[in-house]
C-alpha cells in the first residue's frame, strides 16, 4: 500500500511542478514575474558632430573667357600667363586692318547675346508666373546659332549656340527650372560684359583688354576661335563627392579647412552641390591623383563649391591642396544608445526598453537622427535621465516585465588614492 503511495504522490508532485512550470513560463504565462537585467545605462545627453573628410584644392571663385574668332586680328600677346590683370589692361595688341572684322564680330555676338538674355527673362517670367499657377509643366527654349559678316563679305560663324531647356515636374516645383533660368541670365550677362568691354575700347589703338580683375589662367592661341581665360582674385575650395557622398552633403553646410601654412582652421560652407557628373579639368585630375576612388559608376563623381568666411589670402594660391572636413549631422544636448539595443528598427524609426515609474521594462519608439561611432543620436523618444536596458530576452514577453538590477559599484580612482593622506581614511572610517 505504502509503494503505490508513494508512486501517485509523486506523480502528483511531478504534475503539479509541471502544471506550475507551464503556466509560469509558457508564451501565453500571465504570471508576473520579475528579470533580471545586467545591461543598462541612463541616458545623459551630450553634442554629437559627423563629419566627412575631403581633399580640397584652391581654385579661382570664377573664370572669364575671351573669345577672338579672326586669328589674324591678334598682332602681339602682352600678357603671360599667371600674369595678375586688371579691368582695362591690356592682352593683346590687334591689327588695324583686321580690328574692323574683329569688331563686327564682337556687335554681332552682342546682338546674339541680348537676345538670347530677352528669351531666357522671358521663360523666367513664364515659370514664376506658373509656379503659382501649379498648372502643367512648362518648357521653354532658346537656341541661337549666328553669323556675323564682315565688312570684306566674309561670313564668320559666332561662337554662341546655346540652348535652354527648363524641364518642370508635374507637381509644380518650379523652383528648380527658375534657379536654372537665373543661373543663365547671370552667365549671359556676364559674357555681355566681356563684349561690351572690348566694344568701349579706343578705336584709334585696338587691343583686347580685360575685363575683370584677376590672373591670366590660360592662353589658347593655337585653337580656333583663340580665347584667353582669367580667373578671378576670389578665391575658394573645390572639391568632389562620389554617389553616396552626394546624398550627405548639402548647400549651407558647415566646413572647416586645415592648410599646411596656415595655424587656424579656415571655417566656411558649401556655395554650390553640381547636379551633373563633373567635367575633366586640371582640378578633377589632381583630386583623382591626391583621393583615388574606385567606383563602379565612372562618371559619378561631382564637384562641390566651398566658399570660405574670410577671404583666402595670397598666401594660399591656385592649386594649393586642403583638408576639408565637411560637418553632415551635428546635433546638441541629444541622447545617444547603442545601435544594437534599438530593434524592429526601420526608416529612422525603432523601439527601446526603458524602465517606467513601476520598474517595468517597457518598449518605447524612438526617432532616430543619425548614426556615428556605433551609436544611434536620438531627435525625440528618451529623456535624459532615463534608465534605458537591454536584454534579448525581452522582446519575448507580451507584456512589460517588472525587472531589477544590479547595484551600481564605483570603482576607485587607484592614482586619486595615491594622492590622499592617510589620515582622510582614518577621518573616513571613524566618521562611519
Amino acid at each position: 500500500m505504502n509503494k503505490y503511495f508513494t508512486i501517485g504522490l509523486s506523480v502528483a508532485i511531478t504534475a503539479f511542478l509541471a502544471i506550475n512550470a507551464i503556466l509560469l513560463f509558457s508564451d501565453k504565462s500571465t504570471v508576473q514575474k520579475k528579470l533580471y537585467i545586467d545591461d543598462y545605462e541612463r541616458a545623459y545627453t551630450s553634442s554629437y558632430t559627423e563629419r566627412l573628410p575631403k581633399e580640397a584644392i584652391t581654385a579661382p571663385l570664377a573664370a572669364t573667357e575671351i573669345f577672338i574668332q579672326d586669328s589674324d586680328a591678334v598682332e602681339q600677346w602682352i600678357i603671360n600667363e599667371g600674369d595678375y590683370v586688371e579691368p582695362g589692361t591690356e592682352l593683346a595688341l590687334l591689327n588695324e586692318a583686321e580690328s574692323e572684322e574683329q569688331r563686327a564680330i564682337w556687335e554681332a555676338e552682342e546682338d546674339a547675346l541680348n537676345d538670347e538674355l530677352r528669351e531666357v527673362r522671358t521663360v523666367l517670367r513664364e515659370l514664376e508666373s506658373a509656379q503659382s499657377r501649379q498648372s502643367r509643366p512648362t518648357t521653354g527654349s532658346s537656341s541661337n546659332s549666328d553669323t556675323a559678316t564682315t565688312p570684306n563679305g566674309d561670313t564668320v560663324e559666332l561662337d554662341v549656340n546655346v540652348q535652354l531647356e527648363v524641364e518642370v515636374p508635374q507637381d509644380g516645383s518650379y523652383a528648380a527650372g527658375a534657379a536654372e533660368a537665373e543661373q543663365r541670365i547671370a552667365a549671359l550677362e556676364t559674357q555681355l560684359a566681356v563684349i561690351e568691354a572690348q566694344l568701349e575700347q579706343n578705336t584709334a589703338k585696338p587691343a583686347l583688354i580685360s575685363p575683370i580683375e584677376g590672373v591670366v589662367g590660360k592662353i589658347d592661341a593655337g585653337s580656333s576661335p583663340m580665347s584667353i581665360e582669367i580667373y578671378s582674385s576670389e578665391k575658394l575650395f573645390t572639391t568632389y563627392v562620389i554617389e553616396k557622398e552626394w546624398l550627405e552633403v548639402n548647400v549651407d553646410d558647415r566646413v572647416f579647412l586645415h592648410v599646411d601654412g596656415i595655424a587656424q582652421a579656415m571655417p566656411g560652407q558649401i556655395l554650390r552641390k553640381s547636379q551633373l557628373p563633373a567635367d575633366d579639368s586640371k582640378w578633377l585630375e589632381a583630386y583623382r591623383a591626391l583621393d583615388p576612388v574606385d567606383q563602379n559608376n565612372p562618371i559619378a563623381i561631382y564637384e562641390v563649391l566651398i566658399m570660405t568666411d574670410e577671404p583666402i589670402t595670397d598666401a594660399v594660391p591656385y592649386g594649393k591642396t586642403a583638408n576639408a572636413s565637411i560637418i553632415i549631422n551635428e546635433a546638441a544636448d541629444a541622447v545617444a544608445l547603442k545601435d544594437n539595443w534599438i530593434f524592429d528598427r526601420f526608416n529612422g524609426t525603432g523601439n527601446v526598453f526603458v524602465l517606467n515609474e513601476d520598474g517595468r521594462a517597457e518598449a518605447a519608439p524612438v526617432t532616430i537622427a543619425f548614426d556615428l561611432d556605433g551609436k544611434a543620436v536620438l531627435s525625440e523618444g528618451v529623456a535624459p535621465g532615463t534608465t534605458v536596458v537591454d536584454n534579448k530576452i525581452l522582446r519575448s514577453f507580451s507584456s512589460a516585465p517588472q525587472a531589477f538590477l544590479p547595484f551600481p559599484s564605483i570603482q576607485p580612482d587607484i592614482e586619486h588614492a595615491k594622492e590622499t593622506y592617510w589620515r582622510k581614511y582614518v577621518e573616513y572610517l571613524l566618521a562611519r
